[in-house]
């Protein structure tokens, strides 16, 4: 059996649970029963920005520096729409976030209620909003297990009104931990070296999650064995030492000069990075 609680009080138990510490909004007056409810948590950091995408920008910075999820709390419609262009360099960055926000009562459906669910999903792994109290703690658990699976990035759940609201027996359980490293296929590493050695000018294209996985080290040490010269694709991060005499600079390919560039390699190997997703 689970202990009686509101759905309101149901979110707090699981950021509780979660290990949160920050929470980063601007709310507005659909968020009024979760700040509420914040008086009665004082373990909770409230910052609050003057406009939703500061907000978004702030936990992307702290889930960055920290390697934690961030959660960023927006208010409905437009407020939840200034944080999407953030919330889109959250996903190209592969950086967790946990953003929501609150809106109507889903039983008025015909009096301009907005599907934010689904005017975020383009910008996040996975997107839903929820109507009863009973959803919480399960939908929590698996928000901050899609922000923190690799590729790791931004989620949102919206709750409606009549779901923090609602009454429900709920367990509060943490989502489980994560352990998704698993060694690369021996056949592709093989086939991989056998390119390295017979190409005649390779090129080694390094991305963020080199330096989320604390792989930069590794990096170095395969350049200067095989005497690659070393691009960064667009980022965050520092994933190569920008002082290493075989570091090119960054490079993207959405820039004419930078795709010219390329024309002189008869390889190119990337590494923590999705470089020709832009093509």
């Amino acid at each position: 059996m689970g202990e009686l609680m509101s759905g309101k009080q149901a979110v707090l138990e699981m950021l509780k649970a979660e290990g949160v510490e920050y929470i980063f909004g601007n709310p507005g007056t659909s968020e009024g029963p979760l700040i509420d409810m914040l008086g009665e948590y004082p373990e909770f950091k409230y910052i609050m920005a003057l406009q939703e995408s500061v907000a978004v920008g702030m936990g992307e910075s702290y889930a960055r520096s920290t390697q934690k999820t961030a959660f960023v709390s927006l208010h409905v419609d437009s407020g939840l729409a200034n944080g999407i262009a953030l919330m889109l360099d959250a996903l190209n960055t592969g950086t967790p976030l946990v953003v929501t926000s609150c809106n109507y009562d889903s039983r008025k459906i015909n009096e301009n209620k907005t599907d934010l669910a689904e005017l975020v999903r383009p910008v996040t792994k996975w997107s839903v909003e929820l109507d009863i109290a009973e959803q919480i703690p399960s939908v929590m658990r698996r928000a901050f297990n899609e922000a923190n699976s690799h590729p790791k990035g931004p989620v949102y759940v919206g709750f409606t009104a009549n779901a923090l609201e609602g009454m429900a027996e709920m367990n509060i359980v943490p989502s489980s931990d994560i352990h998704d490293n698993v060694r690369p296929d021996p056949a592709g590493i093989k086939k991989a070296a056998e390119l390295l050695i017979s190409a005649k000018s390779p090129l080694l294209i390094v991305g963020d999650r080199v330096s989320d996985d604390n792989a930069l080290e590794d990096a170095v040490q395969l350049a200067e064995l095989a005497g690659l010269p070393v691009y960064q694709s667009r980022g965050a991060e520092v994933s190569f030492p920008t002082t290493h005499p075989q570091y090119l600079g960054v490079h993207s390919l959405r820039v004419a000069a930078h795709r010219e560039a390329l024309k002189g390699y008869d390889l190119i190997i990337t590494v923590g990075t999705d470089t020709f997703d832009e093509l």
